[in-house]
């Protein structure tokens, strides 16, 4: 079996190397080295880097609409192309050339969460499942049949982070599932039911900034679902602060604050009120420091009573 691999990011260097071990991955496809960093410095992609190590040759086409890219692949004979984010639409010249035609790995219980980040909004809307869909890849996207699909829980605490190493170890098992029952004629792909298709968008900085009029269980999963980026934030004393990790609180004991109110509790404890109900914040960062627990930072701002979150 000769697979065709597209794919940019690290997640995609990861099932780049799973597959590797099962199958012969006759080349793989990445966008091209960008600069990176203070400093501009040229970097080559995690897959570039997964690629060469692995001896696998790699391509990196300034466009991937060329007919001679087409041709250039067609050459290699591969059975199937894996698509896992490469970041560029790929046309039907490129995706139709397979035998087996070419799949795609995506984090949602598709047709659910159609789009660039749908792990992040599955866990920013509260929802209790998940799960990760190998489909075909067609003109529309996230559109093409399904191929398979697994449900993932999601814990009332877990982050977006979590969520999605969840779903790439589940989905690099998927892959070589789908790769061989496609092979074998066991695996029957189903098209997606139209009409329960929803999407979402990308994740831009307003999106993760806390509004403390919101419900304590609206500004938790805003925290997890940004976690780790681009994480919530919000302004303290003039300056940016991230906030990492929160939770909920149910405790009738602890005092009634007001939207943005920051109180402390016990000497350790970092209370915050909201439009309804309290949340603590367990760990968080200030502008240009490391991040920290709450009692460091308790200890380092010298909290006064009835400080607030700025808008």
């Amino acid at each position: 079996m000769k697979i065709g691999f597209f794919g940019t990011p690290e997640i995609a260097a990861q099932c780049l190397e799973y597959l590797a071990e099962r199958f012969t991955v006759v080349f793989s496809v990445s966008c091209e080295d960008k600069p990176q960093g203070r400093n501009l410095r040229v970097c080559q992609t995690p897959v570039k880097d997964a690629s060469i190590r692995l001896g696998i040759p790699v391509l990196q086409p300034a466009s991937i609409k060329d007919p001679l890219f087409a041709k250039e692949l067609a050459a290699y004979g591969a059975d199937i192309f894996v698509v896992i984010a490469y970041g560029k639409i790929i046309p039907r010249a490129v995706f139709a050339q397979p035998r087996l035609g070419s799949i795609n790995l995506h984090p949602s219980l598709l047709p659910l969460y159609r789009g660039a980040a749908p792990v992040e909004w599955a866990v920013r809307s509260g929802d209790a499942i998940s799960g990760v869909t190998v489909q075909y890849i067609n003109e529309r996207l996230d559109a093409g049949d399904i191929v398979l699909q697994k449900e993932i829980a999601i814990g009332p605490d877990m982050t977006s982070g979590e969520l999605f190493d969840t779903a790439i170890r589940e989905g690099q098992v998927m892959l070589e599932s789908a790769i061989r029952g496609l092979d074998d004629g066991s695996i029957y792909p189903v098209p997606q039911e139209e009409s329960k298709a929803t999407h979402c968008g990308k994740i831009m900085r307003e999106t993760a900034h806390v509004d403390w009029n919101d419900s304590a269980s609206s500004i938790h999963n805003l925290v997890r679902a940004f976690n780790p980026k681009p994480l919530a934030w919000s302004f303290f004393r003039g300056r940016n602060i991230h906030i990492i990790k929160t939770k909920i609180v149910h405790d009738d004991r602890l005092p009634l604050l007001a939207p943005g109110e920051i109180a402390v509790y016990a000497k350790k404890r970092l209370l915050c009120g909201t439009g309804t109900g309290c949340i603590e914040i367990l760990e968080l960062q200030p502008e240009t420091k490391k991040a920290m627990d709450a009692v460091s930072f308790i200890n380092g701002q010298r909290l006064v009573p009835g400080e607030r979150w700025e808008s």
